[in-house]
């Protein structure tokens, strides 16, 4: 019969990676809009999909660590803040080209903004002024 600790680290470690899926569904939300603007229409759980190749392909490049549950979430949320207010301004509905550049410009500043070494270098240079 398995230890109470033992039980607690593997409900720990299934919420951390719901929180990985949870977090990259947000990452991966514009496809559904591209594959629409292209004339696919995905199935409801090609989100889910998605997030899930793109968490499977981060757990082999890397170890699950909670510290990158919070990098992913927080490049969902730098996508979201900048890609909706890019998609109403620009009128980006019917662009797959427009659609896709915006995203890749919103995964790039999501991905700069949780850098670690940014981070790093950016405390450094506050402290120092």
């Amino acid at each position: 019969m398995p230890s109470l600790d033992s039980v607690v680290r593997q409900v720990g470690d299934l919420v951390v990676v719901a929180l990985l899926l949870f977090g990259l569904t947000s990452v991966v939300a514009p496809l559904d809009l591209l594959l629409s603007a292209l004339g696919v229409e995905p199935p409801w759980f090609a989100g889910l999909a998605a997030a899930a190749l793109v968490a499977l392909a981060l757990l082999l490049a890397r170890p699950l660590r909670l510290r990158l549950v919070a990098r992913v979430w927080g490049i969902g949320l730098v996508v979201t803040a900048v890609w909706i207010p890019l998609l109403v301004l620009f009128e980006l509905q019917g662009n797959p080209v427009g659609i896709l550049v915006s995203w890749a410009v919103c995964l790039g500043v999501g991905v700069a903004l949780t850098y670690p070494p940014l981070w790093r270098a950016a405390e450094a240079r506050l402290r120092a002024e």
